[in-house]
């Protein structure tokens, strides 16, 4: 049976750790040598299932030998209060980085995206890739396991480490065409029809509903929707936004403010803004042209 490795944000329920030595004791890891940072491989006692739980620090791991991926090896991300769950039937190989979220917060080159994908979108490693993530691990172990480690060495690992997850991420999201395609097709259907479908209790458009809606994060959202179209998806949001205020204002049946509302603005002069800021012009000087 293949593992089930899923993602979501359920429940306020969820056990949340707030420290990486109680979630390492809780899926008996190694405890960590410091408190914003630990390095390890995944042992055979690792616990193999749990309901979700919310460990409040970033954790990017690798892993090899999951069942039903052959002999491919998957890395997976998660960000404080993000809710995660597993459920394998045999252990696995791999490494951790596990940091927490003040790090990360002063160390502004190490912010990449990906950190907030979550486990439902892993990225699956070419050998060559592999290759260079593992050496990468290994080194920062070698360094974290030493006497007396260097914060600045690990950090400089972990930049160099990131970089090469970017890079392998843009090939994957060139490679699984089919899969994007779908996702990009569903995002421009529920844009398209965003207003007609909210129009009893209309709100603004964000990048999280739509992720919501899609069930994957919203810098995967844009990440993905960027590299495909040139373009973030909040800047299609507001293209969207600009063209459906323009067929509003066109027909001179409504204020500037009614439209704004209608729009879910809830200050008229941030629309106001918007449409000048993509169109050059102000609503009011559009409506009377």
């Amino acid at each position: 049976m293949k593992n089930k490795i899923i993602w979501t944000n359920l429940s306020e329920r969820t056990e949340k750790f707030h420290d990486i030595k109680s979630f390492n004791q809780y899926v008996k890891a190694k405890l960590p040598k410091h408190n914003w940072i630990d390095i390890g491989f995944y042992p055979d006692r690792f616990i193999l299932a749990t309901p979700p739980v919310c460990p409040n620090f970033y954790r990017i791991s690798i892993k090899f030998g999951l069942d039903g991926e052959g002999d491919k090896s998957l890395m997976f991300f998660s960000s404080p209060n993000q809710p995660i769950q597993w459920n394998v039937e045999k252990p696995f190989k791999g490494y951790y980085i596990q940091i927490t979220e003040d790090v990360i917060s002063n160390y502004q080159h190490l912010e990449y995206s990906f950190l907030t994908y979550g486990l439902h979108e892993p990225l699956y490693l070419e050998k060559d890739e592999e290759m260079v993530i593992t050496r990468i691990f290994e080194d920062a172990l070698r360094e974290y396991e030493s006497n007396n480690f260097s914060m600045n060495l690990l950090l400089a690992y972990c930049n160099l480490m990131f970089a090469h997850i970017s890079k392998f991420y843009e090939r994957q999201f060139g490679v699984r065409k089919e899969k994007n395609n779908r996702l990009i097709s569903d995002f421009f259907k529920l844009l398209d029809t965003y207003y007609s479908n909210n129009n009893e209790s209309v709100t603004q458009p964000t990048v999280t509903y739509f992720a919501k809606r899609l069930n994957v994060t919203p810098n995967y959202l844009s990440d993905v929707i960027k590299f495909h179209t040139g373009k973030p998806v909040l800047e299609h949001i507001h293209l969207q936004i600009i063209d459906t205020s323009k067929s509003l204002l066109k027909n001179n049946k409504h204020t500037v403010s009614e439209v704004a509302y209608q729009l879910g603005f809830e200050y008229p002069n941030y629309f106001s803004r918007l449409f000048k800021k993509v169109t050059g012009k102000s609503p009011s000087g559009f409506q009377k042209k």
